[in-house]
């Protein structure tokens, strides 16, 4: 079932794949560095409608640098999962505080986000509205910590 042709909202196999995601978040291979986080976009949301997710990088030193990640995909794993592996090869670890959805209309500027994600949960939205105003001068950038 799908939410107004968003495609599908969750199914066991999408569960588990979150429930993986957020597990090897606490694993780290290699060594990074706070400077690795600076390589990662703080912000990079479609054009359209997409899901979206909220990922916490952090260095081994302990420093932190929230990402939100809004792209294709028919579950929200399906858009944390490139970020994730990428954060692992580079040595970082990564909590998941949650999804939702992200509305980037370009002709109005304006960025609305709301929802939440079955696999992850919801983050707190305010915080991505705050990374997303940061990003696109000029836009509205709008949320709202409920469901759909």
């Amino acid at each position: 079932m799908g939410d107004a042709g968003l495609g599908p909202t969750t199914n066991a196999a999408d569960q588990e794949k979150a429930s993986g995601l957020k597990e090897s978040g606490t694993k780290v291979t290699a060594e990074g560095d706070s400077k690795t986080l600076d390589s990662f976009p703080a912000c990079l949301v479609s054009t359209g409608v997409f899901k979206y997710v909220q990922v916490h990088a952090i260095a081994p030193d302990g420093t932190r640098k929230v990402i939100v990640r809004a792209a294709p995909g028919s579950f929200h794993a399906d858009v944390a999962e490139p970020l994730c592996e990428e954060l692992r090869e580079k040595g970082l670890r990564y909590e998941i505080p949650g999804g939702g959805r992200i509305r980037r209309d370009d002709d109005n500027k304006e960025i609305e986000i709301y929802g939440h994600s079955k696999g992850f949960g919801m983050p707190d939205h305010s915080v991505s509205a705050a990374i997303c105003r940061g990003h696109f001068p000029g836009y509205k950038v709008t949320h709202r910590n409920t469901g759909y």
